[in-house]
């Protein structure tokens, strides 16, 4: 009995904390929008090119790459991943949760995040291909110095210290 109920609390801290991270970061597959939902891949794209120095045709194909995220088996994909989430904070909402539709719901999301993480995985290659090797390292240089940076891996470490308030007097 002790068990089950461990199980369904380390459930409910796994699903809130996903949910959490959901609404911190947004999806994490959808493309960058902004106040208005424009998507900005397109001029990320281009940064990211200016800064290589990429040449047309380098360009050119990251722009193919970048687009064939796009389609609708990459939204489909994404949509379900929403639903399957959306089904575990409903039966998470119950009286009684079932622990047994949780851990399926759960199996699901983990094989629907993996394969979307392939696919991403597979366009960032595609991209590497497309460099120079200098583009390349000057690309994950920049890279990791981004994830080193403010926000990343810091979660509650904003800009007002590490418990999210500024200077305290006296």
């Amino acid at each position: 009995m002790t068990t089950l109920i461990h199980r369904i609390h380390r459930i409910a801290l796994s699903a809130l904390t996903f949910g959490f991270v959901g609404l911190l970061t947004g999806s994490a597959q959808a493309a960058p929008t902004d106040a208005r939902g424009q998507d900005h891949s397109e001029a990320r794209g281009d940064r990211m090119c200016a800064r290589l120095a990429c040449t047309d045709a380098q360009k050119e194909k990251i722009k193919q790459i970048k687009a064939s995220t796009k389609t609708p088996q990459h939204k489909a994909a994404r949509d379900n991943l929403r639903t399957l989430q959306g089904q575990v904070q409903a039966e998470l909402r119950k009286p009684s949760p079932d622990a047994r539709a949780i851990e399926r719901l759960d199996a699901q999301i983990a094989a629907q995040k993996t394969a979307l993480h392939s696919q991403r995985r597979s366009h960032q290659l595609q991209i590497l291909a497309t460099l120079s090797p200098e583009q390349r390292s000057k690309l994950l240089a920049h890279a990791e110095r981004r994830g080193k940076g403010k926000g990343k891996g810091k979660r509650g470490h904003g800009k007002h210290g590490k418990h999210g308030q500024g200077k305290r007097a006296g």
